[in-house]
C-alpha cells in the first residue's frame, strides 16, 4: 500500500515536494522548540490561547508539565483531540477566551487559521492580505476569561495568545500578572498591539518587552526594554514591519507584582 501511494505521488510530481515541506516543517519545529526551551521549564503550566490544530501546543507539551490548549473551532478541535489523545499533559478547552464569560460569534474563514472573532481584523487585514479567502459563516461559541482559567488551573508561567486580532479582548479578561506571555501583532492594525501593551502596563508596570518577526522565533532586540521605551521607540517602527510577529512581555527578574491580583484572587 505504501509503495502504491509513493508511486502515485511520484507520477503526480508531488512526492519530493511533500518530502521537502516535511523537512522544512521539522526544521521549523526544532528551531521553535529550542527557542521555547529558554522560556518553559519542566514543571511549568502553559496556556495556548488560539491553539488551532496544535503545532505550538505539541512543542509546549514536550517542554512543560501541563499545557492547556484553548480552541473553539470544531474542525480544529477534531485535530487537537486526535493529536493529543495519548498526551496526558495536554488539556483541551473547547472555548474562546474573552473579556467576559458568555457567548460570542466567530467568523469562520475558508482557511481555519484565519478565522477570527474580530470584525476589524477581517476588514483591515484579512480582506487586504488574503483577498481570496472568505468569512461567510459564523458560529456561536462559549467564552470565558483568563482569570477564570487561572482560578481553575493555577497561574501559568507562559501564555501564548494568537487569536487573529482579538488579543486585546483576551487580555481584558486578565487581571493577574503572569511571568511571561506573548501575543501576535499585525502591522496593518498596529493600534491593536498598542492597546495590548497599554493593558499589560495597567496589569503590571514591571513587564519588559521584546518581539519576534514572522515564524522566526528569535528576539529582535538584544535586550528586553521597559514599557516607555517599547511604546515610544519600538512600536511605531512595527507599523512598517515586513510581516506579522509576536510581542513578548516578561516580568522583571526578582519582581513580585501584586497589581491587579485582587480581582483574580477572589475567584480562586
Amino acid at each position: 500500500m505504501k509503495a502504491l501511494l509513493k508511486n502515485l505521488l511520484l507520477k503526480a510530481g508531488v512526492y519530493y515536494k511533500i518530502n521537502e515541506l516535511r523537512f522544512r516543517r521539522n526544521q521549523r519545529d526544532v528551531s521553535q522548540k529550542a527557542f521555547y526551551a529558554t522560556i518553559i521549564g519542566n514543571d511549568d503550566l502553559v496556556f495556548d490561547v488560539g491553539a488551532n490544530i496544535g503545532q505550538r501546543s505539541a512543542i509546549f507539551s514536550q517542554l512543560a508539565g501541563m499545557v492547556v490548549a484553548f480552541e473553539p473551532q470544531p474542525l480544529c478541535l477534531t485535530h487537537l483531540r486526535s493529536r493529543f489523545k495519548f498526551k496526558s499533559n495536554v488539556k483541551i478547552e473547547p472555548i474562546a477566551l474573552s473579556a467576559t464569560e458568555g457567548d460570542a460569534f466567530i467568523y469562520q474563514s475558508s482557511s481555519h487559521d484565519l478565522s477570527s472573532m474580530s470584525a476589524e481584523f477581517i476588514q483591515n487585514v484579512g480582506k487586504q492580505l488574503f483577498s481570496k479567502e472568505t468569512w461567510d459563516a459564523t458560529i456561536t461559541i462559549p467564552t470565558k476569561t483568563l482569570d477564570q482559567m487561572i482560578a481553575t488551573y493555577g497561574v501559568p508561567s507562559f501564555i501564548k495568545i494568537d487569536v487573529e486580532g482579538f488579543e486585546l479582548s483576551v487580555l481584558n479578561g486578565l487581571s493577574w500578572p503572569v511571568h511571561m506571555l506573548s501575543f501576535e501583532f499585525t502591522p496593518l492594525i498596529i493600534s491593536e498591539a498598542t492597546r495590548c501593551i497599554e493593558r499589560l502596563h495597567e496589569i503590571s508596570a514591571n513587564y519588559l518587552y521584546n518581539y519576534c518577526l514572522g515564524e522566526e522565533l528569535d528576539f529582535v532586540l538584544p535586550d528586553h526594554v521597559d514599557y516607555k521605551t517599547f511604546s515610544q521607540n519600538v512600536l511605531p517602527d512595527l507599523e512598517g514591519a515586513r510581516s506579522f510577529g509576536d510581542i513578548y512581555a516578561v516580568m522583571r527578574a526578582n519582581q513580585t507584582d501584586t497589581r491587579g491580583q485582587s480581582g483574580a484572587g477572589n475567584e480562586q
